[in-house]
C-alpha cells in the first residue's frame, strides 16, 4: 500500500528471533490470509526451524480484520 515507513517502530529480522525468549506477532488479514509482508518474514525463518533454534520458545499470534467475516476464521 502507500503507508509511509515509521522510523520509531522497531523491526526485527528473522535471525534475531533466535535471541528472543519468545515472541508474539500481530498482523492484519488480507482476504483470508496473513499479510504478504508477514508471510515473507515467516518464510525467511525456515533455516531457524531446520536447525531447531526456535524449538521450545513460546509464541503467539493476533490478527485483525476490517469487517466481520473478513477472513480471520481462515487466517488462524
Amino acid at each position: 500500500m502507500s503507508a509511509p515507513p515509521k522510523s520509531d517502530v522497531q523491526i526485527i529480522t528473522p535471525d534475531e528471533l533466535a535471541e528472543a525468549d519468545g515472541f508474539v506477532f500481530g498482523f492484519p488479514t488480507r482476504f483470508g490470509m496473513m499479510a504478504a509482508q508477514f508471510k515473507a518474514f515467516l518464510d525467511a525463518t525456515g533455516g531457524l526451524w531446520r536447525t531447531q533454534k526456535l524449538a521450545g520458545k513460546p509464541a503467539g499470534i493476533f490478527y485483525s480484520t476490517g469487517s466481520q467475516g473478513g477472513g480471520q476464521e481462515t487466517t488462524a
